[in-house]
C-alpha cells in the first residue's frame, strides 16, 4: 500500500485538525478549501466570486507543493450556501479550466462552518510521475 503523504504547504493557513492535502501514490486529494488567506482572514465578504477565486488559489497552492497542477485535477466538488452564487462560481471554474476541466459536482448546503463562507471546494488530483 503507498504511503500516506500530508502536504501542508507555506501560504495555506493550517487547520491542526487536518491536512491541507494528502498524498497516497499517485492521488492527491485537497481538503474542502474555503476563502481564507495564509493568516486564516476572510478574502472576499459576501462576494462568491472573489470568494471562489481564493478557494481556487488555495487548491492551486496545495496542488502545486505536491508536484502537480492544476490541469491534473480530476474531480473536484463544489458546495455553495447560495445557488444564486452558482453563475459566480462556474464564472471563476471556468477560468481555472478553460479546457479539459475535472469531473465537477456542485450541491446547495444550508451552511458551511462558517456563516461567512460562501463557497468551499475539494478536489482529486492525480500527480504526473
Amino acid at each position: 500500500m503507498p504511503e500516506r503523504m500530508p502536504i501542508n504547504p507555506a501560504g495555506i493557513n493550517s487547520n491542526l485538525a487536518l491536512s491541507p492535502g494528502v498524498r497516497v501514490g499517485d492521488l492527491l486529494f485537497v481538503s474542502g478549501s474555503v476563502a481564507v488567506d495564509g493568516n486564516g482572514n476572510l478574502v472576499g465578504a459576501g462576494d462568491c466570486e472573489a470568494q471562489t477565486r481564493q478557494v481556487m488559489s488555495n487548491i492551486r497552492t496545495i496542488v502545486e507543493a505536491a508536484g502537480a497542477g492544476m490541469q491534473d485535477a480530476v474531480k473536484i466538488t463544489c458546495f455553495l450556501t447560495d445557488v444564486n452564487n452558482y453563475s459566480s462560481y462556474s464564472k471563476i471554474r471556468g477560468e481555472t479550466w478553460p479546457s479539459s476541466p475535472p469531473a465537477s459536482s456542485t450541491v446547495i448546503v444550508a451552511g458551511l462552518v462558517r456563516p461567512e463562507y460562501l463557497v468551499e471546494v475539494e478536489a482529486v488530483v492525480r500527480v504526473p510521475g
